[in-house]
């Protein structure tokens, strides 16, 4: 895979390199466009707002590439995604605003950032049979249930997006 381990190695300075990257799908290379979050990535409605107010609150963080034609655009690492989805699953399962379920997976800590980052081993997995993901407000409380819910979350999110049927360009085989 293509994937972007580390903001750090990672240079979007140079547009013809991005232009690029962009090239491949979007599960080949870890780094998501705003378009492609907001259109088809996440399983939940989600907006531009939305993307800044979670990333005011730490969730998530973007990254920043040059553009060919001048300014630049937001791209999303693909744990920020994962995090993106664990929040809206967690949500829409608890009811309850958005900013408390971030707060809830911010203090999941270690916990979380291992469901999230542990997403390959899913890859060519069914989703979790239980699929509601319905729970109640304990579950912010509850670091075990809460990391099971961001399991399933990353679970459901790899099988929706089949990672398993992308092809590795030529030239990486």
């Amino acid at each position: 895979m293509l994937m972007v381990a580390d903001r750090s190695r990672f240079a979007l300075k140079e547009p013809a390199a991005l232009e690029a990257l962009l090239l491949y799908d979007w599960r080949m290379r870890g780094v998501l466009t705003d378009d492609e979050v907001l259109s088809t990535a996440v399983s939940h409605p989600v907006t531009t707002s939305v993307l800044r107010h979670l990333q005011r609150q730490g969730l998530i963080r973007a990254l920043h590439g040059v553009r060919a034609q001048g300014g630049r655009m937001r791209l999303w690492l693909l744990a920020d995604v994962l995090r993106l989805q664990a929040a809206l699953d967690l949500r829409a399962a608890t009811g309850l605003p958005a900013s408390v379920c971030v707060a809830a997976l911010i203090s999941g800590g270690a916990d979380v950032d291992e469901a999230i980052m542990d997403w390959r081993s899913h890859v060519g997995a069914a989703p979790c049979p239980d699929q509601t993901l319905a729970c109640n407000a304990s579950v912010l409380s509850d670091r075990e249930a809460l990391s099971r819910l961001v399991v399933m979350s990353v679970r459901a999110f790899v099988a929706r997006h089949q990672f398993d049927t992308v092809a590795q360009p030529a030239f990486l085989i």
